[in-house]
């Protein structure tokens, strides 16, 4: 690869460019000897120099002769920080060669050496109890880097804060240092920065998705991507009073199980779950004691299934088209990752009415019902938030503030009171979309 040059640095050019010029400006020869000619060459120098430092700088804009701060500024450009150093750890004993009849503190931040140069410092606070000889503690280095690594066992032996712990009579740390790294370096920062646009070649994370989504047709406005979880129900054989379901992504947080009567089992009572190594082993107890087969249900992740749910400007449902547009955008090969299967839905609803009272006095009743119930007043304005956008739960405290705090307006006169019995507040899925069903009953009253 050439080297790139955006102004002339070579001192010989410099030098004959700038000798010329004087030998024009005066018309005759300029000799060795010659002041004028001794002060172009001494000129010449100054020029070379400040060249060198524009070229310098002018070329560092670009990714290749990039340093230091300026390529990490390059690197903040493409959404990719240097790499910080990493602090080595170890595991710290602190000992005394009797009992003592008091427990014994170990303060958080005591500093150890094995050489008075490199220290590393307790992260936590411990006690060394009463009776016991030696207590463990977990430390970190003082600084970051790699040379505060493969410092042997016993190699830390030394209490740098002994008034912080006269009665303590030994150190040392019981295993290995490690951990430890240095500070990215410009080239290898260079090359991760080069690789970085690669991770905008797929569209694998959600934001990623989401941006293919708004991509694809100018009338969508949100989408929600996610991965598809699947449920699933099994009729588990008891052994020796344990159940168990293997299965990778399962979420034991969602896990349902069956009393044989059809009921839900209580946790803690009936069963007790742990989901360990893609195994999920339920012990029985309590109603579930003795069964011989137990019900469940559970989801599960379902990894490289990738739904998106797009929704259009104003809460407007999509339609076929649009869905096509969407997923033409989003599953194109050079835009999905060869592991993902992606599908395009639109959103669910879930529909609300609108059932409400509010209070205003004579002198603001004609302002108030036009704020409040008027086309461009908080009823309006609540409906279209409300289906605008998905992964939003009903929420009436929002038409709750529309009505008693009209801020579109100039010098706003809302209600002074306002009793909401419809929508309760309901939380949706985030592919579920709230739509105003069209059945309203609102009243005001008008209190002196």
């Amino acid at each position: 690869m050439s080297d790139l040059k955006f102004i002339e640095t070579d001192a010989g050019k410099v030098y004959d460019t700038i000798l010329g010029d004087l030998e024009n400006g005066v018309r005759e020869p300029l000799y060795p000897g010659d002041e004028r000619r001794i002060f172009g060459e001494a000129l010449a120098q100054v020029i070379v120099s400040v060249y060198n430092s524009v070229n310098d700088a002018c070329r560092q804009k670009m990714l290749r002769y990039a340093r230091g701060s300026v390529l990490d500024a390059l690197g903040e450009n493409r959404d990719t920080p240097r790499l910080n150093p990493t602090y080595a750890t170890t595991t710290l004993r602190f000992g005394i060669t009797e009992p003592m009849a008091s427990n014994i503190i170990i303060p958080a931040g005591l500093r150890v050496t094995g050489d008075f140069v490199h220290y590393f410092l307790t992260d936590a606070t411990v006690v060394l109890y009463a009776g016991a000889l030696t207590v463990d503690v977990e430390a970190t280095a003082e600084k970051g880097g790699a040379e505060y690594n493969d410092m042997a066992i016993g190699e830390l032996s030394q209490i740098v804060d002994v008034s912080d712990v006269p009665l303590i009579d030994y150190v040392t740390n019981t295993e290995a240092t490690g951990g430890g790294g240095d500070r990215e370096g410009d080239e290898e920062y260079r090359e991760r920065i080069r690789q970085a646009e690669n991770k905008l070649s797929t569209a694998g994370p959600a934001k990623a998705y989401k941006y293919w989504a708004l991509s694809a047709n100018p009338l969508v406005t949100d989408a929600v991507v996610e991965s598809e979880k699947e449920t699933i129900t099994r009729t588990l054989q008891t052994y020796a009073g344990h159940a168990f379901q293997g299965g990778a992504n399962l979420l034991p947080d969602t896990l349902v199980v069956y009393l044989p009567g059809g009921g839900e089992a209580v946790a803690g009572a009936d069963y007790t779950a742990s989901y360990d190594d893609e195994l999920l082993t339920l012990a029985l107890s309590g109603a579930l004691a003795a069964a011989e087969t137990v019900n469940i249900r559970i989801a599960r992740n379902m990894y490289g299934r990738v739904k998106i749910v797009p929704i259009c400007a104003g809460g407007e449902l999509p339609d076929e088209d649009i869905l096509e547009d969407v997923l033409k955008s989003c599953a194109a090969d050079d835009v999905r990752p060869l592991t993902d299967k992606v599908q395009v839905e639109a959103p669910a609803t879930e529909l609300y009415d609108i059932e409400l009272t509010y209070y205003t006095t004579k002198a603001n009743e004609s302002e108030v019902v036009k704020n409040v119930e008027g086309p461009d007043g908080a009823i309006n304005r609540y409906i279209y938030w409300q289906g605008s956008t998905l992964d939003q739960d009903i929420n009436p405290d929002e038409l709750r503030k529309l009505i008693l705090c009209p801020h579109w307006v100039e010098n706003p006169i809302g209600a002074t009171r306002v009793i909401i019995t419809k929508p309760e507040y309901k939380e949706l899925p985030s592919t579920t979309v709230a739509k105003f069903s069209g059945k309203i009953n609102v009243q005001h009253v008008v209190k002196d």
